[in-house]
């Protein structure tokens, strides 16, 4: 179609590449668009040309980071000239800040009217406040998930839109866990827990082996236990991956949607995962390990948040149990585990105050809103208004 325009996507992180994904189908019902640009197989499954393939773009800590520099570096020069030559009606940064930045620095030298949307825009999490003043200058809209982070922005004259979190378009908090077990053949009536050791390769490294450690330990204390095990990439599965469906009282599900529901409660890596088990309202247990020099970095560096599980800063309390670096061991999340497991009321509150928390996060149709917001902003984005924090539900105007 001559008339297409041309929406050049940049999700770098596994997270990026779901949510991207979804606002990409919502785009294409909307309009005659184009999809293009860097992301996952989440992105391509939903019809976007990835010119470059971030799959392996994320790092955790700062040392891995370093590592991947070079690389990441090569790809921004690439980018930042394939986007100036092809002129997209509109530039959608998704998360991956330290990148997304930039790349925004960039292409607003080469190309000042390129109009350029943020979704989830950088440390959207956080709740402390901050001077968002320069993204005023690089985004012509912002769309975020947490009403803070729509009211900061809005405060530092940023063109904010809080659309909700699309967590919410995947669960429905109602579900039933018998009716996602019947579909996996797993066993009714006995305790089913869902581990989920991360996306990025080197906290699958750290994590993995201690939760397929605690699952043997938990077994001891509930010999009826089955365990699910996330495996992210079902194209090419990890030694880990393999070594966990070798296990006969595990089974590897690829859909964490699948995973989070037919399980009673989920030990869960720090990040998207437990914002999902929040939407499902499936209590769970976080936990965060790297290597000794990401321990090293915690100890030393204020990561600007006084909690880690997605459920707690929303709360802004500990709701769920939160592990770190070396109390994630299996002996310590099998005393977890049994000490929520065990404990019904421990275990009804916590979904009580889950249900609080997916709550905070808005109504269904983040996805459907954000897409809205970058129509308009291909039509007539820069007439956006400024500073005006919309809710969702309200519609672009």
């Amino acid at each position: 179609m001559n008339n297409e325009w041309e929406v050049f996507f940049v999700a770098g992180e596994p997270s990026g590449d779901l949510h991207a994904a979804s606002l990409a189908s919502e785009l294409a019902r909307l309009a005659p668009v184009k999809l293009t640009g860097a992301g996952g197989s989440r992105m391509r499954e939903a019809g976007v040309i990835t010119d470059f393939d971030s799959t392996n773009w994320g790092a955790m800590g700062v040392p891995e980071a370093i590592r991947k520099l070079p690389h990441l570096l090569l790809q921004h020069k690439r980018m930042v000239n394939l986007i100036r030559r092809r002129s997209p009606a509109l530039l959608i940064l998704v998360d991956f800040g330290a990148f997304n930045v930039r790349l925004a620095q960039a292409v607003r030298r080469t190309r000042p009217e390129q109009r350029i949307m943020y979704y989830f825009p950088p440390s959207s999490w956080r709740r402390r406040p901050r001077d968002w003043t320069f993204l005023h200058e690089l985004v012509d809209v912002v769309a975020t998930p947490f009403k803070w982070s729509a009211q900061q922005l809005s405060a530092s004259g940023v063109c904010a839109h809080w659309v909700s979190h699309p967590v919410l378009e995947r669960f429905s908090g109602r579900e039933v866990p018998a009716e996602f077990r019947r579909t996996q053949d797993l066993p009714e009536g006995k305790p089913v827990i869902g581990l989920m050791p991360g996306s990025r390769k080197v906290e699958r490294d750290c994590i993995g082996p201690q939760l397929l450690g605690a699952a043997q330990l938990l077994r001891d204390n509930l010999p009826e236990a089955h365990f699910l095990w996330s495996v992210w990439n079902a194209e090419r599965p990890s030694r880990l991956d393999q070594r966990a469906a070798a296990i006969e009282y595990i089974t590897p599900l690829t859909d964490s949607r699948t995973l989070i529901l037919a399980s009673d409660l989920v030990i869960a890596a720090s990040g998207t995962a437990t914002l999902e088990c929040a939407a499902a309202v499936r209590p769970l247990i976080m936990v965060y390990r790297g290597t000794r020099a990401t321990a090293l970095q915690h100890r030393l560096v204020d990561l600007g948040t006084d909690y880690y599980a997605m459920p707690n800063i929303i709360a802004n309390q500990p709701v769920v149990p939160e592990l770190i670096q070396y109390d994630v061991n299996p002996q310590r999340l099998c005393r977890e585990v049994l000490a929520l497991y065990t404990d019904p009321s421990r275990y009804q509150q916590m979904r009580q105050e889950l249900a609080a928390i997916r709550a905070e996060l808005g109504a269904p149709g983040a996805s459907r809103r954000a897409a809205e917001l970058a129509v308009a902003v291909m039509t007539g984005g820069r007439e956006l208004s400024p500073g005006r924090l919309t809710r969702p539900g309200e519609g672009v105007q």
